[in-house]
């Protein structure tokens, strides 16, 4: 079944310029950043000496050095317990631009920094060129950074993709972002000591210090959330939610249902309906296409247990959904690799898992404010421990996205992990 094109609606940027830059519900789930430091003058921290180092842009379309690409930063982690390697067969297929939809709308700058011949670096400066007509913008980012902890090899790499966001006259650079928030991103900046979650980044501590020191400010905080499932909806505060719960679950005539495995190609159009009109206002929103969105979610559905993805229907009309994943990094290869003998153990693993990350949960924006979030949140709570998950991650959310902020604490969830999206302007 193809997927019909849904017409995009008005940026929040562009609403606010109508209704006033301070308008609060405009940009109710998160505003744009502000106050970002300026590239130059430059800081007295960035390093102006290169020495031997020396950048090279590769061409992703060749898999020779797509895949040389990807293997940088192997050795950066050597000695990591913690780091899990993205897997390659998954890296290649979002850095081919011969296989990525997204591609479509992307202008990228692959770079690597070699110190004689050894790769001590890597990066993408890149245009989204979908984010940019949705936004009104001039925003250039950067992402996939991984550098050895020297200033001078950092620098050198940064100052490199910059210098081209500017000659291509973009007005600022955010980043971390693989590509864009359809993607992974930020830079783990709190909380170092467990593997990172099935979709989410993992880096060194080191790394927030490198990019600070070449100018990049703070721009946007992302909170991934940790919870507890194997107590279920037991405890004064989920009790409280789970009776609201019921109440407006009665009161609304609600019906709640899982993924129907039998009509994906239904469920994906319903699901991208919603994901259009729900994330609208979030800051960061990157709107797709259908096909680019049918690429998105079809490795997700390879591992999805289809009672964790919730809908919510209302006088047989999807309302809103909440999707949860396991947490397969609990099974992964730590090196990346499925072959020979990885793919045996993710396979025979999967009935091992007992983590789960809450991945999307969206609502109509007709249909906010009426509970039905809380009630996604109590299925879901029932669901992961019916299934066997013991605790999970919610998220990520934005810092100022205080409506699912407060729904999730109500929870009993406690923020655990913290990523940060950092900025620069790159004009006046």
């Amino acid at each position: 079944m193809e997927l019909e094109i849904i017409p995009q609606p008005e940026s929040p940027e562009a609403e606010a310029r109508k209704k006033g830059a301070d308008d609060a519900e405009v940009h109710r789930f998160g505003k744009p950043p502000q106050d970002l430091p300026s590239y130059e003058p430059a800081v007295p921290t960035r390093s102006s000496d290169r020495g031997n180092i020396r950048v090279e842009v590769f061409d992703l379309a060749q898999k020779s050095q797509r895949r040389r690409f990807i293997d940088v930063p192997d050795p950066f982690y050597a000695g990591d317990p913690h780091y899990i390697a993205p897997l390659k067969i998954h890296h290649d297929k979002l850095l081919d631009p011969n296989r990525n939809p997204a591609f479509k709308n992307l202008e990228v700058r692959a770079l690597v920094a070699f110190d004689g011949g050894r790769p001590v670096a890597r990066m993408t400066a890149h245009i989204d060129r979908a984010y940019n007509r949705y936004h009104e913008s001039k925003t250039g980012f950067f992402g996939f950074f991984e550098s050895i902890n020297d200033r001078k090899v950092a620098h050198a790499i940064l100052e490199d993709g910059v210098e081209w966001l500017k000659q291509q006259g973009m007005d600022e650079v955010i980043g971390p972002m693989n590509f864009t928030t359809n993607h992974t991103a930020g830079l783990l900046v709190e909380n170092f000591d467990r593997p990172a979650m099935v979709e989410e980044t993992y880096n060194p501590r080191y790394y927030q210090e490198l990019l600070t020191s070449f100018g990049f400010g703070k721009a946007k905080d992302l909170l991934a959330w940790w919870i507890e499932v194997q107590n279920g909806m037991t405890g004064k505060n989920r009790e409280r939610v789970a009776r609201i719960a019921e109440r407006i679950k009665k009161r609304e005539g609600v019906t709640i249902r899982g993924l129907n495995l039998k009509d994906v190609d239904g469920e994906r159009k319903r699901l991208f309906e919603l994901y259009v009109k729900a994330w609208e206002k979030n800051w960061g929103f990157v709107p797709v296409d259908p096909a680019e969105f049918e690429w998105l979610t079809k490795d997700l559905l390879e591992i999805v247990i289809p009672e964790l993805v919730i809908f919510v229907e209302l006088e047989g009309k999807v309302v809103g959904f909440c999707s949860t994943i396991p947490n397969v990094q609990e099974v992964m290869p730590k090196n990346g690799r499925l072959f020979p003998f990885g793919w045996w153990k993710l396979l025979t693993g999967m009935k091992r898992i007992k983590a789960a990350r809450l991945y999307t949960l969206g609502m109509l924006p007709e249909f906010r404010k009426r509970g039905l979030e809380s009630l996604m949140f109590t299925e879901t709570v029932v669901r992961a421990q019916a299934v066997g998950i013991e605790h999970g991650e919610i998220g990520w959310t934005l810092e100022d996205n205080d409506l699912i902020n407060r729904a999730i604490e109500s929870m009993d969830g406690r923020i655990d992990r913290r990523y940060r999206i950092l900025g620069m302007k790159l004009s006046g």
